[in-house]
């Protein structure tokens, strides 16, 4: 009887010492707590800037109506906005940005933790990598202003550590 209660005993320490491998869900919740998800995927216009004015041209954004482009500018004018924001484009305007007043940022899409996709628990059973994707949702007409495919997923990762309160990104 004294085995079976030391045998017990033993079991229950070796189970209640060892941290668990993070599930999927745990690390999504982490990450996503962590990083913000879902959040605003944001884009800088420099309304001054005539390289920024030409690409809003190139993009469409002023046949949309979205924006409206000084053509032409004085000399007197110089550092003045050419890029007028329209009403049409109000619900996509963020803030302007706090360094510099003539740059106006915008969003582009929301940006949220599609699915985590693998996790490899390190040999010392404290630290876990995680591969997940990040997926953009509401992808609003500023998104003709970047270089890549907003409708393809996007492959990160994240280290895990685990702390006596639980797994916790480590901050790279």
């Amino acid at each position: 009887m004294k085995t079976i209660g030391i045998l017990g005993l033993a079991i229950f320490l070796l189970t209640s010492c060892s941290q668990p491998k993070p599930n999927k869900e745990e690390a999504a919740t982490t990450i996503r707590a962590s990083k913000n998800y879902p959040k605003a995927y944001e884009y800088e216009i420099n309304m001054t800037d005539p390289a920024s004015a030409r690409k809003l041209l190139d993009a469409g954004l002023e046949a949309d109506g979205l924006v409206t482009v000084d053509k032409t500018q004085k000399l007197k004018d110089v550092g003045k906005p050419i890029v007028h924001f329209t009403e049409k484009a109000k619900p996509y305007l963020i803030r302007t940005d706090e360094k510099y007043d003539n740059v106006q940022v915008v969003k582009v899409a929301d940006m949220d933790l599609g699915e985590v996709t693998g996790i490899q628990l390190e040999k010392d059973n404290k630290s876990a990598n995680v591969e997940y994707t990040v997926i953009y949702k509401n992808i609003t007409p500023f998104a003709k202003l970047m270089k890549r495919d907003l409708s393809k997923k996007e492959t990160q990762r994240a280290t895990l550590s685990y702390f006596d309160t639980g797994w916790k990104v480590d901050k790279q």
